[in-house]
């Protein structure tokens, strides 16, 4: 098992039948919580286009039926485009408020139901998850990623005839959120966690500024061939590339680099500041390598026309310095359930 596990790294089809292999053995022992977080990793660099991918979700998703077969959970499916957005509400009794829990890049809604439970025990609210065009298990109705994610929102809090909800969106969900939240009026208060300015800022972060600036330049001149080819070759030894541009082209639709890139430069929450007008919370971590920290104080800045604006920048002191604050959750959770219970 060591040894299989120090091939991880190098090999997408490794890491698949290590993870799977395990989660069948927990599946078929009745352990369905351990079954989940397997199945979870073992579908994780999966191309779309590779059938196990569906097979390995549909048995994540059955183990997450299961576990929670007697918690009330209400699953929907809602009609969106062509096809459908899968969502689950979770009821808690006597709440009257509905937190709407907006996912990102490359998060499913049923893993995202492990990191809000613990927080709905907290707080006096509904819980309503939900997978956009591009995320989660939707990429296999060919329903792609969306700039304009207040549409989404629009549809969802329409199918459950909500007036007023609190939005949280995590990693590329700090976009989506803010966005929607910019012509959304249905959104009281909004959390971005963590906040997420533009796509183009974890490109920079991912590449060195000779890179990044040959790839902007390469952009504008509409060089294609050029650019499938850099990227191309930078993918053969770069693990987290070559997974980021495979799952980017699998959300967007797109089958090369360069049309993918062009598709999630919309991803940009820039001009849509100043139309925000909630209680909106945005957090930060000083060492987060897709979002730079820097961008905390430009949006607070731009951020002119919120009713009420809290941020926080987590450091080396009080944790929850990486992205999403995934090395010490806690000091996250805890800022998001005071700014919730805050008059």
């Amino acid at each position: 098992d060591l040894e299989t596990i120090r091939q991880i790294d190098h090999d997408f089809e490794t890491w698949y039948q290590w993870w799977s292999q395990r989660a069948e053995h927990y599946r078929s022992i009745g352990q369905f919580e351990i079954a989940m977080t397997y199945y979870r990793a073992s579908l994780f660099y999966l191309n779309f286009d590779d059938t196990r991918k569906q097979e390995t979700y549909l048995k994540y998703r059955d183990c997450l039926e299961l576990f929670h077969s007697n918690d009330g959970f209400q699953f929907h499916r809602i009609p969106y485009s062509n096809g459908y957005l899968p969502a689950v509400f979770i009821p808690k009794e006597n709440a009257t408020k509905t937190l709407l829990v907006i996912g990102g890049f490359d998060s499913y809604m049923e893993e995202l139901v492990s990191w809000f439970l613990p927080l709905q025990e907290n707080v006096d609210y509904n819980l309503l998850l939900f997978d956009g065009p591009g995320q989660g298990s939707v990429p296999f109705q060919k329903l792609y990623l969306e700039a304009d994610y207040e549409k989404v929102v629009k549809q969802v809090l329409d199918y459950f005839a909500l007036e007023e909800v609190d939005a949280i969106g995590l990693s590329r969900g700090g976009y989506f959120v803010l966005k929607a939240a910019s012509r959304e009026q249905r959104i009281n208060k909004c959390i971005a966690f963590d906040l997420f300015h533009s796509a183009m800022d974890t490109l920079k972060l991912q590449t060195s500024p000779v890179e990044y600036s040959l790839l902007n330049i390469g952009l504008l001149l509409k060089q294609k061939t050029l650019i499938n080819r850099v990227i191309g070759r930078r993918m053969t030894n770069d693990l987290n590339l070559r997974w980021m541009v495979q799952h980017g082209q699998n959300i967007t639709g797109q089958t090369n680099p360069f049309d993918m890139i062009n598709q999630i430069k919309r991803h940009n929450i820039s001009p849509y500041l100043e139309l925000i007008k909630q209680d909106c919370l945005l957090l930060a971590g000083s060492h987060d390598m897709y979002v730079p920290s820097y961008r905390l104080k430009e949006m607070e800045a731009r951020m002119v026309n919120a009713r009420k604006l809290t941020t926080r920048l987590f450091t080396e002191e009080t944790g929850g310095v990486l992205h999403c604050q995934i090395d010490n959750i806690g000091v996250a959770f805890e800022e998001i359930q005071n700014f919730l219970t805050s008059k």
